[in-house]
């Protein structure tokens, strides 16, 4: 279910409404509703933005690059533990626990991130990347 809401913009944020919605391939509207469910979600978790990414828009803990859904992951390696996340990443409890609360709240989003970064490989990496160079190293150590 969703309401219509009717809202007045100003010219020049309407034109980059537009413009966001263009580079997201949505309309206005929708592009409209994706960035006010965002909003409510930073002003609710204090600890989540959202970023662009090579994957979309998506949530990233504040003053750091780390996607929300790789400190859920590390988090899960603990058991969940909130104070063996925080040593981990060297970062306030505060921190983790808000990444934890935000999974609980958006447990099915989170995990189908997590999935997704699970599935990922060099060749669809390097579809999202075309840049990417690999190279290969040698695990011989013996210096010859």
């Amino acid at each position: 279910m969703s309401q219509v809401v009717s809202t007045r913009l100003p010219d020049h944020t309407a034109e980059r409404l537009k413009r966001l919605a263009r580079r997201l391939g949505k309309t206005p509207s929708e592009t409209s509703a994706i960035l006010i469910e965002e909003s409510l979600r930073e002003s609710e978790f204090p600890y989540i933005e959202f970023r662009h990414s090579p994957l979309g828009r998506q949530p990233y803990l504040k003053n750091s690059s780390l996607a929300l859904w790789e400190v859920i992951q590390i988090a899960q390696s603990y058991g969940l533990d909130e104070e063996k996340t925080a040593a981990h990443f060297h970062r306030p409890l505060e921190w983790v626990r808000s990444a934890l609360l935000y999974a609980e709240a958006y447990r099915s989003e989170v995990q189908t991130a997590i999935s997704d970064a699970q599935a990922m490989n060099e060749t669809t990496i390097k579809r999202l990347l075309p840049q990417l160079e690999t190279m290969t190293v040698s695990a011989d150590l013996s210096g010859e």
